[in-house]
């Protein structure tokens, strides 16, 4: 093959290539009302004088039906500090998808939760933001 036939095809394979790359997230922030409405249950409890240990339950049904995992985003007044950590989950008898961590109460109003659903280069992100879940002043 000639030099004056490969260029053409490296810019027409560059731009192919290019194309197939075209993926975007939608995000919606839901609220306490629209999460119970979901069947999202947010849980928090007392892990000692400093931590908590949070779980967040739902179905994976409705909305929800093409689940495909949960993340943790860690944000500091927009100062990223964790972003796209993919948490471990257990299976109720029920079928109903658990995962939990235990956090500092420090950084309670910094965590977001965000339930993935759909496929690669498809994705949907429902985020729940743990400040608007889970009142410190009534965890012992």
């Amino acid at each position: 093959m000639t030099s004056q036939f490969k260029l053409p095809l490296f810019v027409v394979f560059i731009a192919a290539v290019s194309f197939q790359c075209l993926a975007m997230r939608s995000v919606g922030t839901l609220t306490k009302k629209e999460a119970t409405e979901m069947g999202i249950e947010v849980r928090a409890s007392a892990a000692g004088p400093e931590a908590l240990w949070l779980q967040l339950e739902f179905k994976p049904e409705g909305k929800l039906k093409a689940y495909d995992h949960v993340e943790l985003e860690i944000d500091d007044g927009g100062k990223l500090l964790v972003a796209y950590a993919a948490l471990g989950e257990k299976r109720s008898s029920s079928g109903a998808v658990v995962v939990g961590f235990m956090a500092s109460r420090a950084y309670v109003g910094k965590i977001t939760l965000s339930i993935i659903t759909g496929f690669p280069s498809n994705f949907s992100a429902n985020q729940l933001r743990m400040k608007e879940f889970v009142d410190l002043s009534k965890i012992q």
